[in-house]
């Protein structure tokens, strides 16, 4: 597709599924190529982050940083007046700012937003879709919006990689980030919650990538980048309250050339947050609160999965195999096999044959429909039945001696051996 017809591209998305007039930016740099997207609400320090981004190497591209300040209609007085003022502060500081030709800096206020929808879903939407917005304006489909939060810092080289990574990579259309949470709140104190919860994140992708699942990635919503273009091929943010990074990064693996970084490093908070109803923050306020130990999925439960996924192929030649395997996990695996005939696969599977030209082409269409969404959907139905959750530190230990990885001693070490498994794997692609 020639440039000016993704730019037309990128101005019906906006037309029809666009977030709707916001305030009026001064026009960008024509040479504009990059857009780090901030939502920010209830935010207090929102220039750690903006001075994290300055800090870095100069990526050597014009660049924004755009601050997205929120607060929905049934907000209370405190919650409005920090969001007045962390604007002001911004617009100050764009304002201040000397001997910084490359990048501009800007600030969105969103003013009572429907409480129906508000959340960071919408926050991050109206923001992005203002970035592609002024890609679109300087003819730039190629253009990179890269997702950040108010309180994450990141590497030095941060910028400076991504703008190399896509201008090396032609053909990639996503890229998720490498990420680490702090650990540390006092010297030689570590914060257990955290530790938990990313070894549990970073275990579960590694047990559904051993399973066989292509769409095996991180979703965290301050370490994503996706061109402008792409961003509006997959239907763009979601306005969900929780979760629109799952949402929107398993959209874009839809459209291919989906790519990991994990040469460069972002640091999202691991601080308390009733901002969302699920994830980090949520997460972190209920270990707190019980004292408990993080529980996961019971590593058993993913071997089900890895024996349908690895018979998937199959299928495409074999349509009566698919039957078959149906009949004999009746025993071997019968929650897999009444979860398969509740989501009506022997139909699902016939038409995915029937639709499909290629192996290739029938995989593709298993694993959209088979997706991580509807994987989390069996997982949770079989732990109620079937399988207990266990300490996270336990299934993480297995995990890793299962695939041929050390072990350590604790949620720590254990976390730091997880995360040089995804560091050694540098710059790849994952579908």
């Amino acid at each position: 597709m020639k440039p000016i017809d993704r730019v037309s591209a990128i101005n019906r998305y906006l037309q029809r599924n666009g977030s709707g007039p916001v305030e009026v930016l001064p026009d960008p740099d024509p040479d504009l190529f990059l857009c780090v997207v901030i939502p920010a609400y209830k935010e207090d320090d929102l220039l750690s982050a903006i001075q994290a981004l300055l800090a870095c190497d100069p990526p050597d591209v014009s660049w924004e940083i755009l601050v997205h300040v929120n607060y929905p209609e049934n907000a209370d007085e405190t919650a409005k007046l920090t969001s007045i003022l962390s604007d002001r502060l911004v617009r100050d500081f764009a304002k201040s700012l000397k001997g910084r030709e490359d990048v501009r800096i800007y600030s969105l206020l969103s003013k009572g937003l429907p409480t129906k929808h508000a959340g960071v879903g919408l926050a991050r939407k109206i923001g992005m879709d203002v970035a592609i917005g002024r890609m679109a304006q300087v003819n730039q489909p190629d253009g990179i919006l890269v997702a950040f939060d108010a309180d994450a810092s990141c590497s030095r080289n941060y910028l400076l990689e991504i703008v190399r990574f896509y201008r090396d990579q032609l053909s990639a259309q996503t890229a998720n980030i490498y990420f680490e949470h702090p650990l540390e709140v006092a010297p030689g104190k570590e914060n257990r919650s955290i530790a938990e919860y990313e070894l549990y994140l970073r275990y579960f992708r590694l047990a559904l990538e051993q399973a066989g699942h292509p769409h095996a990635i991180h979703t965290v919503g301050s370490s994503f980048t996706v061109r402008a273009d792409a961003y509006a091929r997959a239907g763009g943010m979601g306005r969900h309250k929780a979760g629109e990074d799952f949402y929107f990064l398993h959209k874009c693996l839809l459209l291919r050339n989906f790519y990991e970084i994990n040469t460069v490093s972002v640091f999202p908070s691991a601080r308390e947050s009733d901002r969302v109803i699920f994830g980090t923050g949520a997460t972190i306020i209920k270990q707190n609160a019980t004292g408990v130990g993080l529980e996961v999925y019971d590593l058993d439960s993913f071997t089900p999965l890895n024996r349908l996924f690895s018979r998937a192929k199959s299928y495409f030649a074999s349509p009566e195999l698919f039957l078959a395997d149906l009949d004999s996990w009746q025993e071997l695996y019968p929650s897999l096999s009444g979860f398969l005939h509740e989501q009506d696969a022997p139909s699902e599977i016939a038409r995915m044959i029937r639709d499909s030209a290629s192996i290739a082409s029938f995989i593709t269409k298993f694993f959209a429909w088979f997706n991580v969404f509807r994987v989390l959907r069996y997982l949770n139905q079989v732990h109620v039945s079937d399988y207990g959750k266990k300490p996270v530190l336990e299934e993480a230990c297995r995990l890793a001696t299962q695939s041929g990885y050390s072990v350590g001693a604790d949620v720590v070490s254990m976390l730091q051996i997880y995360r040089d498994i995804d560091r050694n794997r540098g710059v790849r692609r994952i579908l």
